[in-house]
């Protein structure tokens, strides 16, 4: 984005909410951003599951840089978000949202008018996909809504599966397991995940698909215990195998014959593009977020309803039916949504061609900022 923005004569900074939230595991270093940002001063408490930022210096910032596009991101529970959009300072503000009607977990009276009032205050909108849309619109009508999704590095993941795959030791690696099939699940050991359903679908299965199945669940989290006590339980082969990097996971990715997730409230989760990009078929829960935009069900994989055993059985089924070829045709078609939906220079220009169309002034320092929860 800061690239792209040079481009055309403007400028950029990134200013953080937070260096992380509880129950993530996010990693860097100074050198990880090649673009000019900040951390802002704040506070951070937690009320529920919800980690909540108040960055008391924002609109002193907002003042001071007098940036003409706000892009904001992050729920919009932050006070933080409250006291940008209370600042005049701003010619344009934005908010970047990724919930979905489907993935509300509070639906409350008071809660529902305060996220309406919030959202309200907002006539721009940027989203990740088509039922994002419509949370938007159903909470903003009338409002301007762009188009930016959650996006990844693609060669993190298409060139690491590819190094992996053509390694001396992979193939030995990859033997272990037989004839079965590897499925991966990339998520956080929490209840929206959807794993406890997930592991009471693949019980529903038939023995013989049970003997051809593998599962391996990437992530950490405070359900690791229950979901232990459940898969001590299965006939399935099913592992927790911790946290993973990046290139780790770039490895898992190679090893799997899918990807699944099975989530029961989820709004636009990275993992699914990530194995797009890693050419696996999916297996998606109909509450993921982005799966209009990822799933081509029969094309490229197979969606079902997490909350329905019978429903995940059929979906696992379906998949493991596949022969050798289909799997790599699934794959394909998957990097090939990958590719046309989610490249990153294609994506974030088209973004700004639609965002900056018709500005009225473009002076030589104009700044863009994106506040964001890291």
């Amino acid at each position: 984005m800061r690239e792209r923005l040079r481009e055309r004569g403007w400028e950029f900074e990134a200013w953080f909410m937070g260096s992380s939230e509880s129950d993530r595991h996010w990693t860097f270093a100074n050198s990880d951003f090649q673009f000019p940002y900040r951390f802002l001063g704040r506070a951070r408490f937690r009320i529920g599951s919800n980690t909540l930022y108040w960055n008391h210096e924002i609109r002193r910032v907002l003042r001071d840089t007098r940036p003409d596009i706000l892009l904001i991101s992050g729920a919009w529970i932050h006070p933080t978000t409250l006291l940008a959009t209370a600042s005049s300072h701003p010619k344009r503000k934005i908010f970047w949202s990724e919930s979905h009607l489907g993935s509300i977990r509070y639906r409350g009276f008071v809660t529902a008018a305060a996220r309406r009032c919030m959202l309200s205050r907002f006539s721009e909108f940027a989203v990740p996909g088509t039922l994002a849309r419509g949370y938007v619109e159903h909470h903003s009508p009338g409002a301007q809504i762009y188009y930016l999704p959650n996006l990844v590095d693609p060669t993190v993941f298409e060139g690491n599966v590819r190094m992996y795959k053509r390694s001396t030791t992979f193939g030995s690696t990859r033997g272990k397991y037989d004839n079965r099939k590897v499925l991966l699940i990339v998520a956080r050991l929490v209840e929206e995940k959807g794993l406890l359903p997930f592991l009471e679908g693949i019980g529903k299965l038939s023995r013989q698909n049970q003997s051809k199945l593998a599962v391996r669940i990437a992530g950490s989290g405070r359900l690791r215990k229950p979901l232990e006590h459940s898969i001590a339980r299965q006939s399935v082969d099913v592992r927790l195998i911790g946290q993973k990097t990046a290139s780790e996971l770039a490895e898992l990715y190679a090893q799997a014959d899918g990807f699944c997730l099975p989530s029961l409230s989820d709004p636009n989760p990275i993992s699914v593009i990530e194995a797009m990009w890693a050419g696996l078929p999916l297996l998606l829960s109909s509450r993921v977020g982005n799966y209009p935009e990822c799933l081509d069900h029969g094309r490229n994989g197979f969606l079902f309803d997490s909350r329905d055993p019978e429903s995940i059985a059929n979906a696992i089924s379906r998949w493991l039916a596949l022969s050798p070829a289909a799997l790599n045709s699934f794959g394909e078609k998957s990097l090939q949504i990958a590719r046309s939906e989610f490249d990153p220079d294609t994506v974030v220009s088209n973004f700004l061609d639609d965002v900056l169309q018709g500005s009225a002034s473009r002076p030589e320092s104009q700044l863009e900022s994106t506040t964001a929860s890291r």
